[in-house]
């Protein structure tokens, strides 16, 4: 296997094709969204509407927004039910609803927009030869909860918890709720048709959340050992939470352990929807190009696409408020990409702080839950949030595969398809089916498989890992630093058992990055790790993922893992450089830094492990060619 990639930019292709595209249909007329309304410290949404739709009457190349801060609230926002996979569908209350829209720029020119409530930024569909750039995104109050903790008492069980200013709050039979409106729980509405007032809000409890150090902003070091439950398993009682005084609430009996005084405590919670507002979402175009952007904050992920042909993101960035003492940007994935195709090219940009990763690229399986006809199957979209994904169209080919190993049998392709609801789909395809469809398969959609570049980037701080990388297409890794992640950072997945997230990756290169101390969150975790969820009764059937390099990168880390490998064939591990933490205690010696299982041509060469002891390679009986030579610090 070889490098693909040539020394010719991604970007500087789109753009050329951008150029091309827009300067040879139409001269570039500009409008200015001052004209039209436009001004601080009065809802922005009116007067942008105003001039999104003028320039469309207009045929304009580019939408001009003056420098300056900018409200945008729901109130007279465009209404429109989005399907947002990865997050939450739903009715949303739009600021920039750009839809059919070619050869168009959006320029903010350094205008700062501060989202109010549940609002989605923008919404990019049926779009081509797209920018957007010069901007922030913002809100006005986060849609978690943050405190810190200023005492602990042993005695009691108990910490208490200074509240973050921009959070609200209420004690609710002995519970906390964080809510959006202060005094204005939506609770007593809750078997009732809504008002059609701003007395209500969203509102959560305290599942699902982790623990920040606030000396680094970064998730404390094994900080899941003192994750807050609503009932504590561990002595079999329900927590409870008083408010000592304004501001300052103590947790009872929250946590299996107490936390250390000054952690910092984020809730995401578990009571209502809480991906309801992604800042930007992408769908159904061709030719998306993002530059200079930055995303503060956002109820839901940063950036979401799906079903789209060539993205580019260019110093886009998900990254803290400037001065500000929040701990969290997005409270999902920075970027997530579903199902696209083409290239997806990011470069030069800092992701961190995210309650989840900096970027995730897959397609997603389908069961197949019946035969239709001879040439039908009806199918099921089944994770929540890939309810109403636009999963095929006619042309499109489509890949069987059994959900137990998930060995392809089959490629067809696509005649038809017709959606009944967002979970159920029939899908024809040209040629007969019922001759070889297997029980329990799932489909996946193979002619949507992006090559991924993601180069000179910065992640950081952040809950999870840092990139999830799953697509058939070229990937090249190159020239970033990855650190401070509270699990592993690399991982390459694949299942059709719980998230349906698939595919297998045919041609990976990582090279010259810079890995440094994740897994903050339990401790230990590995590099890479590669863990599609599939069984083999004995030996492997096949390999699930496939070629790929990890060459020439420096890895300065505090757990002994390096890589986990499940079904891989031909990886390469080779010419890396790896040192012990410096800012963490290291993981006793009690796990090899390579583990091997299921696996098929292996090389761990001319690295140099530069720990006080050295490490070996633990291989299962089923894996073979596994070839350890000329490295430092690392036996067989």
């Amino acid at each position: 296997m070889k490098p693909k990639f040539q020394k010719v930019t991604y970007v500087a292709i789109l753009f050329g094709a951008m150029l091309i595209a827009s300067g040879c249909t139409k001269q570039e007329k500009i409008i200015n969204a001052a004209n039209y309304g436009l001004k601080q410290g009065a809802d922005a949404v009116p007067a942008l509407r105003k001039a999104l739709e003028v320039c469309v009457e207009e045929n304009a190349t580019k939408l001009i927004i003056p420098k300056g801060k900018y409200d945008c609230y729901p109130d007279m926002a465009t209404e429109k039910y989005v399907r947002v996979s990865n997050n939450d569908n739903g009715m949303k209350r739009i600021v920039f609803p750009l839809e059919g829209l070619k050869n168009f720029e959006i320029d903010g020119q350094g205008a700062r927009f501060i989202m109010y409530s549940q609002i989605l930024p923008f919404n990019i569909e049926g779009c081509e030869n797209i920018t957007i750039r010069n901007l922030s995104i913002d809100w006005n109050k986060p849609f978690y909860f943050q405190g810190t903790v200023i005492a602990t008492h042993e005695s009691t069980n108990s910490f208490d918890l200074k509240v973050f200013e921009e959070c609200d709050y209420e004690i609710v039979a002995n519970e906390l709720i964080f809510l959006e409106k202060p005094g204005k729980a939506i609770r007593t509405w809750k078997q009732w048709a809504m008002p059609v007032k701003k007395d209500f809000g969203w509102e959560q409890n305290i599942d699902w959340n982790i623990w920040y150090d606030s000396k680094i902003k970064a998730p404390a070091y094994k900080g899941n050992e003192c994750l807050l439950r609503s009932f504590n398993e561990k002595l079999n009682i329900r927590y409870h939470a008083k408010e000592i005084e304004p501001g300052v609430v103590r947790f009872f009996n929250a946590a299996p352990k107490l936390p250390q005084k000054g952690w910092v405590l984020i809730i995401k919670g578990k009571k209502d929807l809480q991906r309801v507002s992604p800042a930007i979402h992408i769908f159904d175009d061709k030719n998306v190009h993002i530059e200079n952007v930055d995303v503060h904050h956002a109820g839901g992920m940063g950036l979401i696409a799906e079903r789209t042909e060539n993205i580019s993101l260019v110093d886009f960035n998900v990254v803290l408020p400037s001065g500000s003492d929040r701990m969290v940007s997005t409270t999902a994935d920075a970027t997530h990409f579903v199902n696209c195709k083409g290239m997806i090219g990011i470069d030069s940009c800092m992701f961190e702080n995210m309650l989840d990763d900096a970027s995730n690229f897959h397609g997603i399986y389908t069961y197949i839950i019946k035969l239709v006809d001879d040439y039908t199957i009806g199918v099921n979209r089944m994770h929540g949030q890939q309810t109403g994904f636009q999963f095929a169209e006619a042309g499109d080919s489509v890949r069987l595969s059994e959900t137990k190993d998930m060995k392809s049998y089959a490629v067809l392709k696509v005649a038809s398809v017709r959606s009944f609801n967002e979970e159920y789909m029939e899908i024809t395809l040209d040629e007969k089916v019922s001759d070889i469809l297997r029980p329990s398969s799932v489909a996946e959609n193979v002619s949507w498989q992006p090559d991924v570049q993601v180069k000179n980037c910065t992640v950081r701080r952040n809950r999870a890992r840092s990139l999830l990388i799953s697509t058939q297409g070229e990937v090249l890794i190159e020239n970033n630093t990855f650190k401070t992640c509270s699990g592993q950072s690399l991982q390459f997945a694949g299942d059709a058992t719980f998230w349906y997230e698939s595919s297998p990756v045919r041609d990976v290169i990582i090279r010259n990055n810079h890995f440094k101390d994740f897994g903050l969150g339990g401790g230990n975790s590995p590099v890479i790790a590669f863990i599609p969820e599939l069984k083999f009764d004995g030996k492997p059937t096949h390999y699930y993922h496939q070629n790929v390099i990890f060459n020439n990168n420096t890895c300065e880390v505090f757990g002994r893992r390096l890589v986990i490998a499940r079904s891989v064939k031909n990886f390469v591990f080779k010419g890396n450089t790896i040192l012990p933490s410096k800012t963490y205690p290291l993981a006793p010696l009690n796990q090899d830094a390579f583990s091997f299982r299921d696996c098929k041509d292996v090389t761990i060469e001319d690295n140099h492990y530069q720990w006080p002891e050295k490490t070996s390679v633990t291989v299962d009986n089923f894996s073979k060619d596994i070839k350890v030579e000329e490295n430092i610090g690392i036996v067989k």
